[in-house]
């Protein structure tokens, strides 16, 4: 991608309560995993990334058939208040005006909700999908592993944020990483002679999706395999590659001595207030865990973590991580602009003509949006046919204005 992973039971909502959800009785798509070809995981069209078998996987990526590893909740719930109300606004997008419905219909929605604080504006959930379901990140996940990050270096596991890769992950030695520090892996400016595009069949993006699917290479394995780009210096120009999130990951884990899964249990999900416990998936062969994209969790609870992220790094009164890494993580890098007209911090985007606004972004339409000036959050997960298409990011971000400015 160019721009870009204990459950409560509340009361029954009132008449006035906003959450819609689409459950018509549909018959559901079976994927076979040792069918799909991992050269065409990214374009289909048997694909758990191509509807119509994302409309159900997206929310269901624990009854595919891979590991499972579960980050489990723990504590309070956060609670959030449920809408007092209905909640509705239009938006304009190429000369047309829409509803908040019908840019649900076009663009293939599968839940939305929509924060202010602590207070549910409006909640949504359609393909069958609902408050249980819990819905695959893609690379929203790379900025939860940028938070762990955060967390691990300000606990003093990882010395500074300029420490070479290999000091944490021997295992690279004499890769491309040798040259590389950790702060040109949060920024994706390692100099790697990697490509991340699902329409060259040459592309790194295709073994990683082999050893996604098949778990053979390992992710070290792969990531010990990339050479340096003899023409780019690390630190001088933006490229991203999913990889270098894994290498993030790989880091945290060999720093810390705690699996990934364990770390993010323990570090984020059992603070924040989570109210059902998440999961990271990998296929039954791979050694390594996903640190790229492969998180999935409750709507509501992608948005207590954007709240958490939003108030600077607390939530209800807890710490999960400081609000120095917060400012710092969500700022654009100086030396290079990414294409999309965004900007890049550490494993965040942030819009070209609104800095105070920063994102989680992830292929097939997954959005963490989060507005600390004005107290929102947004979370999108859909499933587009597309992984990264220029039109729709575009008119998502004119409906995550057009929300912002309905709301008091």
């Amino acid at each position: 991608m160019k721009r870009r992973a204990i459950a409560i039971k509340y009361l029954a909502f009132t008449m006035l309560a906003v959450i819609h959800t689409t459950n018509a009785a549909q018959s559901i798509p079976t994927i076979d995993l040792n069918k799909m070809n991992p050269d065409e995981m990214s374009i289909g069209p048997y694909s758990y990334f191509i509807p119509p078998y994302s409309d159900y996987y997206f929310h269901n990526m624990d009854k595919i058939g891979y590991r499972i590893d579960w980050v489990k909740r723990a504590g309070t719930v956060y609670i959030l208040q449920e809408p007092h109300t209905s909640f509705t606004t239009t938006y304009s997008y190429n000369n047309h005006t829409y509803t908040l419905d019908q840019y649900f219909k076009r663009n293939r929605v599968l839940g939305f909700l929509v924060l202010k604080n602590n207070q549910i504006i409006s909640e949504h959930y359609f393909q069958g999908s609902d408050q249980n379901s819990r819905f695959l990140s893609n690379s929203v996940g790379k900025s939860i592993t940028s938070t762990l990050f955060g967390i691990a270096l300000e606990a003093g596991k990882i010395t500074s944020i300029d420490d070479s890769v290999t000091k944490y992950v021997p295992a690279l030695k004499n890769s491309g990483f040798d040259r590389v520090t950790l702060r040109q892996v949060l920024e994706m400016a390692t100099g790697i002679d990697a490509t991340e595009d699902a329409a060259d069949p040459k592309s790194t993006l295709h073994q990683m999706d082999r050893s996604v699917l098949r778990g053979v290479p390992s992710f070290t394995e792969l990531l010990k395999a990339l050479k340096a780009d003899p023409k780019v210096t690390p630190g001088t120009k933006f490229d991203y590659i999913s990889l270098n999130t894994e290498v993030l990951g790989l880091a945290i884990e060999n720093a810390t001595g705690i699996p990934l899964d364990q770390y993010l249990q323990e570090k984020i999900w059992s603070k924040i207030g989570a109210q059902s416990d998440g999961f990271l998936f990998r296929a039954k062969a791979q050694p390594d865990q996903c640190a790229f994209g492969c998180f999935n969790a409750t709507l509501r609870d992608y948005g207590r973590f954007g709240l958490m992220m939003m108030n600077g790094g607390t939530l209800g009164g807890r710490r999960v991580v400081g609000s120095t890494w917060v400012k710092e993580a969500t700022t654009p890098i100086k030396y290079t602009v990414p294409p999309h007209g965004s900007h890049y911090g550490y494993q965040w985007w942030i819009p070209a003509d609104n800095s105070h606004i920063f994102q989680g972004i992830g292929v097939y339409g997954q959005i963490l949006y989060i507005n600390p000036e004005k107290h929102i959050v947004i979370v999108e997960t859909s499933a587009w046919p597309q992984a990264d298409p220029e039109n729709r990011w575009d008119e998502a971000t004119k409906v995550m204005d057009a929300i912002v400015a309905a709301i008091p």
